[in-house]
């Protein structure tokens, strides 16, 4: 391990020490719940309590019955203001830290998981029997990305390439075709949609704005010393709302459909992408008008409500569902 990285882990280890045994004011703390808290062994604990001991932090042992615990001197207060959270704030951290699980291996959430382990030594102890109580009333179960391990270098390439406007070279495989290919890529941004951890930038192949997959398809990336500008008419949180379902095409398209219970049900409770409008029809039916860059995205959506959905126009649409269908049909054996 580098010695930087070692020396900064250490003083966050020692940093966690210190808010735990102010934490632990009355009843102190064992080396071994500290070894347990900071993932490290009773030996790197012992040379942790020698450092703070040389650093005039004023850190003595006590008996608690048998058992030997380390405590702050009483008086002694933290050179740093205390981040203080009431219950419920506490709550919505460690729910934050569960929801975002799926992220589990890239960059970002290990230094998240690295942020909370020193939240929690905010956490008055009163407060856990709350929070524990409360957060069995909650699950989350997002799709776990795949293989992010491997795929968190290329992230972080990714991330450098983007704030130093740095253009990438890609190693990618088509989802159309399959075939993979090299491309000069200008990154402007990474976003997180429909289970999938998107690079969005220009590529220089295709010369368009286009999207690469991290998950599967992104064999290697690698930084160039060529410098590009990003256009500033271009935004990546507008850009994010368009298209339907994580695709967009060159060409808009307008649809009008009809969807019956018990989908309409559901359906009516939704927020799509590209709906203009929605009319309530008969018998629980409803009507929506779509207007869409991401034809191929909602034709996929309105065949999965099958039989519940009646397609009426535009024209253009209706032929491609049309025509998805009857090879549909061809395909059943």
């Amino acid at each position: 391990m580098p010695v930087k990285i070692a020396e900064e882990r250490q003083v966050e280890r020692q940093w966690m020490i210190l808010k735990e045994l102010d934490r632990c004011r009355v009843e102190g703390a064992t080396k071994r719940h500290l070894a347990d808290l900071c993932h490290v062994s009773i030996r790197t604990i012992e040379r942790d309590m020698l450092d703070l001991s040389l650093s005039q932090f004023p850190i003595i042992k006590d008996k608690m019955g048998r058992v030997t615990v380390w405590k702050l001197k009483d008086g002694y207060k933290l050179p740093y203001p205390e981040v203080k959270l009431n219950p419920s704030e506490s709550l919505s951290l460690i729910l934050a830290e569960e929801a975002l699980s799926f992220l589990a291996g890239t960059p970002h959430y290990h230094y998240f998981r690295r942020a909370m382990s020193k939240l929690r030594q905010s956490i008055p102890a009163e407060n856990d029997r709350f929070i524990s109580d409360t957060k069995r009333a909650f699950a989350f179960r997002f799709p776990q990305l795949r293989d992010m391990e491997r795929l968190s270098s290329m992230i972080s390439i990714a991330e450098i390439a983007y704030r130093q406007q740095k253009r990438l070279q890609l190693t990618y495989r088509s989802a159309s075709n399959g075939k993979v290919n090299e491309r000069k890529v200008d990154p402007y941004g990474i976003y997180y949609a429909y289970n999938a951890l998107r690079l969005v930038g220009y590529c220089h192949l295709r010369k368009d704005v286009r999207e690469f997959n991290f998950d599967g398809r992104l064999l290697h990336v690698s930084l160039l010393s060529e410098s590009f500008d990003e256009p500033e008419n271009f935004d990546l949180a507008t850009y994010t709302q368009t298209g339907f379902g994580g695709i967009r095409n060159r060409n808009s398209v307008s649809a009008l459909v009809h969807v019956g219970p018990p989908v309409s049900r559901w359906v009516k409770q939704q927020t799509l992408p590209g709906l203009k409008n929605t009319l309530d029809l008969e018998d629980d039916w409803i009507e929506l008008h779509f207007e869409t860059d991401g034809e191929e995205g909602l034709l996929r959506q309105v065949l999965a409500w099958g039989s519940c959905v009646k397609v009426l126009g535009s024209e253009k649409f209706k032929s491609t569902y049309q025509a998805e269908v009857l090879q549909m049909h061809r395909n059943l054996i």
